[in-house]
């Protein structure tokens, strides 16, 4: 089970700091606890640009990961930090990151009341609408006269506090298990069953079950993920060992809020592109995960073109390009004839498709005219992400990854 730890404070020295240490080490077979250092966050203002944004954006993304969350507030002049007030600010501004998290509160400070004032305004915040925390209800950790509490190497050794503390985290944790099975069961009933188990869509080309389309996204080669057309994050395919990992979290979410603040505007610029009608795919070439990658991102629209959202295909493209580097199509498929042996007369020959009837030469004029829309296309390149629609990309090019903010040249 996996905790995200806040110590609430950027002091140097902090007693709570202290106490979360203390939890990691002693909790450590119930779980893995990640402390997490406030300090690190700029001061909220709905005016810091995106660019200053990027700590912001990792600890939204340390939020949806966590099972639940541990605040450990000092208390100040009767209430809680600054530097924690603001980073609540940022975790509950115009995002619902913390909507339904399992929440736990802690507290040490010198007095004999310990942080209990703070507690309660902390308590206050995390039952606002706007975080709406599943904040444990009672069980509070006050430790007051914190020195006589810790030892001076950090540990804490007043042994009521310690069974205080022991009894209230193993609430805790049964406390994230009843969410994490209600979610479970969710999950398993959208597997089996992802609406009705008798149902199917009726296609132009054929009929589906929505047992066999489900199935079909969770086993074709690549990925697919969903921007709608309010730019929402709608949805994304269940593909085993994904390019980019997603998380259910996520879903309903903003372009701004999904995505590195660095790479939103690229990610908007391909998006504004879709929806104005200038462009309909936009394909990016590129190492991920130590392998050759292949995203294209489309313009979904309807059959009279009204934009719809934007779809992106990720695929580890490492296996075609191996079959090509080793000469797979250096031989006619039909005949294992080396195109490199047809004599003269053979060229001359009008070899049918087998499959449509056309003739393989073609139309002059259309292979010319089909060499002239390549030679374009060659041309057109994305202005936003650097990237040519046809895909050909400078090999020393370092732009960032519009989906996951992955300098192409990354190590």
């Amino acid at each position: 089970m996996k905790i995200l730890a806040f110590a609430g404070t950027d002091a140097d020295f902090s007693y709570n700091r202290l106490l979360l240490r203390f939890m990691k080490k002693h909790f450590k077979q119930m779980a893995d606890i990640e402390i997490y250092e406030v300090g690190k966050l700029p001061p909220f203002s709905v005016d810091t640009p995106l660019s200053e944004q990027t700590e912001v954006w990792k600890l939204k993304q340390k939020v949806k990961e966590a099972d639940g969350l541990v605040f450990a507030t000092p208390e100040y002049d009767h209430g809680i930090p600054a530097v924690l007030k603001s980073a609540m600010e940022w975790l509950s501004y115009r995002t619902k990151v913390l909507s339904g998290k399992p929440a736990m509160i802690v507290g040490v400070a010198y007095g004999r009341q310990a942080s209990a004032r703070s507690q309660v305004q902390m308590r206050q915040i995390l039952i606002s609408p706007d975080c709406n925390t599943n904040l444990l209800p009672g069980n509070e950790v006050l430790i007051g006269n914190v020195r006589n509490t810790f030892a001076k190497d950090g540990r804490l050794i007043d042994q009521k506090a310690i069974e205080r503390l022991e009894k209230s985290f193993e609430h805790f944790i049964e406390y994230i298990q009843i969410f994490k099975n209600v979610e479970k069961e969710g999950l398993n009933m959208a597997v089996k069953q992802p609406t009705i188990s008798d149902a199917y869509i009726n296609f132009p080309t054929g009929r589906l079950t929505l047992k066999e389309v489900q199935q079909i996204f969770s086993t074709i080669p690549f990925e697919i993920d969903l921007i709608d057309s309010t730019d929402h994050f709608a949805w994304y395919s269940d593909k085993p060992n994904r390019e980019h990992v997603r998380n259910t979290a996520s879903l309903g979410e903003t372009v701004q809020e999904c995505h590195p603040p660095m790479a939103v505007p690229a990610v908007m610029s391909i998006i504004n592109s879709f929806r104005e009608g200038k462009k309909d795919v936009v394909t990016r070439p590129l190492w991920m995960n130590g392998h050759r990658s292949l995203i294209q991102y489309y313009a979904l629209r309807d059959v009279n073109g009204h934009y719809l959202g934007t779809i992106e295909f990720t695929g580890n493209v490492e296996y075609i390009l191996n079959l090509f580097e080793n000469g797979a199509w250096s031989k006619d498929a039909t005949t294992g004839a080396s195109k490199h042996d047809d004599n003269e007369e053979t060229a001359e020959e009008m070899t049918v498709d087998a499959s449509t009837g056309a003739s393989e030469s073609g139309n002059e004029e259309a292979s010319q005219s089909s060499a002239s829309d390549t030679e374009e296309a060659n041309e057109d390149v994305d202005a936003s992400t650097g990237a040519s629609e046809t895909g050909s990309v400078d090999a020393e090019d370092e732009t960032a990854d519009a989906s996951t903010g992955a300098s192409e040249a990354n190590d």
